[in-house]
């Protein structure tokens, strides 16, 4: 189904939620109707010391497999490390991001690469989220079509997605743009990929499934990254708000563009 690249999953972790990673990663393996050919696993050396010796006995016994491949980063790049993958992997491949605590449908893979043959040229994102509509510095939340597009500048591009390795844009990980990134937008790959998928036009379309199911309910996404992302700033914009604008104003382009497709900033006086 997949043509001639490999299905990958790309998939990072801290030690808040490393216990639920060996699970996850088996039940990709075993569990998809459709598994993927290699996981990969980037962690960061500054959380996990010790490598392998720091993580739970189920997890070490998932990387002895050789679908499953970890890679020790220097520096702690929160979800970003996840988009590591596309500096190796090969233009036909198919990269999906994968929450690292979450049991998805037993179909998941085989529904996104069945979506994939039918519209090769489109990220395929898997949750059920919402359009982006800009107000000023504000991004605004409205309710999405599902299953249909794909879509140019119209939907709102979210982590949990498979893209195409050949529609991923290569020079936002120069050392020089990672850089940008890590100081403009430090942990929510969110605001900082979707300003690039409207300027690269690269087409989304959304799956009809949704958040998946936590492994661990005490351990919830409510309660992490997702929650903090929208609790709001001294300006009275949520983070999420001010990391987006952070990133369009280190790139003119992108605000340019951004101010051009949605008015973004044009009613501020």
């Amino acid at each position: 189904m997949q043509g001639t690249g490999k299905i990958i999953v790309s998939m990072t972790s801290y030690p808040g939620r490393i216990k639920n990673v060996g699970i996850a990663i088996y039940l990709l393996l075993y569990n998809q109707t459709l598994p993927p050919d290699e996981i990969h696993l980037w962690l960061a050396l500054s959380q996990f010391p010790h490598k392998e010796y720091s993580l739970p006995t189920d997890l070490q016994l998932m990387l002895k497999l050789s679908r499953v491949k970890v890679h020790w980063l220097s520096g702690n790049t929160y979800v970003h490390k996840r988009h590591e993958i596309f500096k190796i992997v090969n233009p036909e491949d198919c990269v999906f991001l994968i929450d690292d605590d979450v049991m998805y449908k037993s179909s998941l893979i085989e529904s996104v690469m069945r979506l994939h043959k039918a519209s090769p040229d489109c990220i395929v994102c898997y949750n059920n989220y919402h359009i982006h509509r800009y107000n000023g510095m504000h991004i605004k939340y409205e309710l999405s079509t599902l299953g249909v597009g794909p879509f140019i500048n119209k939907v709102r591009w979210c982590g949990q997605s498979m893209i195409p390795a050949k529609l991923y844009p290569l020079p936002i990980l120069t050392p020089e743009n990672q850089a940008i990134r890590d100081k403009t937008s430090p942990i929510s790959d969110e605001c900082w990929f979707q300003p690039w998928v409207v300027y690269y036009n690269i087409p989304v379309m959304y799956a009809h499934y949704d958040w998946g199911i936590d492994i661990d309910p005490n351990i919830g996404k409510d309660t992490g990254l997702v929650s903090w992302s929208h609790k709001k700033c001294s300006n009275g914009y949520e983070y999420r708000d001010n990391w987006l604008h952070s990133v369009l104003h280190a790139y003119p382009n992108l605000l340019n563009k951004y101010k051009k497709e949605f008015g973004y900033e044009c009613n501020i006086k």
